[in-house]
């Protein structure tokens, strides 16, 4: 169960790779563009990474998106606190209410400045709660059962305010699912992740987890199964029992996804998605991670709503070699 004590640092163990991690993302699906708000803190070795991003392009090259910086070794802030920070690259968070409400901004005094404001829709969806998922603590070789993800949740919820690139400002209406982990992460991890999500309204939204082979490359088709989701459907997030989604790869990109998916309730939801924008996103030193940005539909709704193939660089010399 997520309490409102869970939007703060937990405290460390003693292993110096104790992790915390925020991420924000949203989406102006007009121009269609993506952006990725994204920090890292390791409080034992004093460090923060944090990666900021825009992009509205099909591009193989992270210099080639719209707006793109990576930070390894940002001090931690000295607020010493989760709910209300600025780290040196221009990145703000205040929690007005715990797990509720969130002011993001950045502003790199130079090409791009963000003022938003995320609201949740729903409570926090704890993916080792057997309350809540029923796929809580089923799934151990996948990257979401590893020790950098001893705690973990997901929210979805919406996201209002500006952003202004490159001189042009972007009225931004639109959903997110933000996340928040804990736990040792190391920066070698063995396991796969597709983290996926498919925003229709405010009563409506899909988010899910799933673990791939590694070993199947580009231009091929991936078939994940789920390890963790829910349905939001008016404000309650029902817990995925069951899923599988059908990726077909362009290069190492998901060009079309569908999904099958099987909830608490027994209700099954289909949906498909078709890539608008491809990048290749570098969370951390020693993963790459493939982002999409699809259209979803599901019968009449339109959604907008990431999806990211998660791999170490460890895959990758034994897909090429």
């Amino acid at each position: 169960m997520i309490t409102p004590e869970d939007a703060q640092f937990h405290p460390p163990n003693d292993d110096r790779m104790w992790t915390e991690t925020n991420y924000f993302g949203f989406e102006v699906p007009e121009v269609p563009l993506h952006v990725g708000l994204y920090a890292l803190f390791r409080p034992n070795l004093g460090v923060v990474n944090s990666v900021i991003f825009v992009n509205s392009r099909r591009v193989t090259s992270a210099w080639e998106i719209d707006y793109w910086d990576s930070r390894a070794y940002l001090p931690l802030p000295e607020s010493g606190s989760l709910l209300d920070y600025r780290l040196e690259n221009g990145l703000s968070v205040t929690c007005l209410e715990p797990n509720k409400v969130w002011d993001l901004s950045y502003d790199n005094d130079e090409s791009l400045t963000i003022n938003v404001r995320f609201e949740a829709l729903m409570n926090g969806f704890d993916i080792h709660d057997p309350g809540m998922d029923p796929r809580a603590k089923t799934s151990v070789d996948d990257l979401s059962g590893s020790a950098a993800y001893a705690g973990h949740f997901d929210m979805t919820g919406k996201i209002t305010g500006e952003m202004t690139l490159n001189g042009v400002t972007h009225q931004v209406d639109s959903m997110s699912t933000m996340d928040h982990s804990w736990g040792v992460r190391t920066e070698k991890q063995l396991g796969t992740m597709t983290w996926l999500q498919a925003h229709f309204d405010h009563d409506l939204a899909v988010h899910s987890m799933f673990a791939f082979d590694p070993t199947i490359g580009p231009d091929a088709e991936v078939v994940a199964d789920i390890t963790h989701g829910y349905i939001m459907n008016k404000g309650r997030g029902i817990g995925l029992k069951d899923g599988k989604a059908t990726i077909q790869r362009r290069g190492m990109y998901a060009e079309t996804i569908d999904l099958h998916l099987v909830d608490a309730d027994d209700r099954v939801w289909e949906l498909s998605g078709e890539a608008q924008t491809q990048f290749p996103c570098q969370f951390w030193p020693g993963s790459m991670a493939f982002m999409v940005l699809p259209k979803w539909t599901m019968g009449d709704k339109t959604a907008y709503g990431t999806s990211t193939d998660f791999l170490d660089f460890y895959h990758f010399t034994k897909l090429y070699n």
